[in-house]
């Protein structure tokens, strides 16, 4: 990945472009959420598809501090002693390589602390979410024996593990538009 500067808002005008709840999005912030998030899902910005991306940057940005709100509201804090495994796993659930990752990032002059302020906004949301949603689940063993079925590598407890995260993260979803 290379990202030319010329694509990339200058640090040093910093634009307003969108307010959410009095929490300022700047043209900077777009273009360094767009660069780490083409990073983060390996994708490849081209003529084609660049509008499309920017589009999705923007909302993605406008969740972010939506959520970001939220967990202020609720006081979801993500422990120093945890922040090492928190990262590790933000990066192994998407199969990522942690340090491949960090050294785009850091070779393409993109600030290092968008990614840090996009995985932990992840990690407390789920955190959060996971808190608000996960006692009103229920996954039946039906459930589990058709996904079980469809991998059979599966144990039954991996298997409404996946489930309940997967209606978590439906909840979750419907959650944020509602906030919206």
């Amino acid at each position: 990945f290379v990202f030319s500067s010329n694509s990339l808002a200058n640090q040093s005008t910093h634009k307003i472009e969108i307010l959410v709840n009095d929490k300022i999005i700047t043209n900077y912030d777009i273009a360094q959420h767009f660069a780490i998030s083409s990073i983060l899902k390996n994708i490849q910005v081209t003529q084609e598809n660049s509008e499309i991306l920017y589009n999705k940057t923007v909302n993605e940005l406008i969740d972010m501090k939506l959520q970001q709100a939220k967990i202020i509201d609720y006081d979801i804090k993500i422990e120093n002693k945890n922040i090492e495994y928190y990262e590790d796993y933000f990066f192994q659930s998407r199969r990522l390589n942690k340090d491949k990752v960090n050294e785009i990032i850091i070779n393409n002059n993109l600030d290092i602390n968008v990614l840090k302020e996009i995985i932990n906004t992840t990690i407390a949301w789920e955190q959060l979410t996971a808190g608000l949603f996960l006692r009103t689940i229920s996954i039946s063993d039906t459930e589990i024996n058709e996904l079980i079925k469809t991998d059979e590598s599966l144990s039954p407890e991996l298997a409404e593990r996946i489930l309940t995260n997967k209606q978590v993260q439906l909840k979750s979803d419907k959650y944020l538009r509602d906030l919206r």
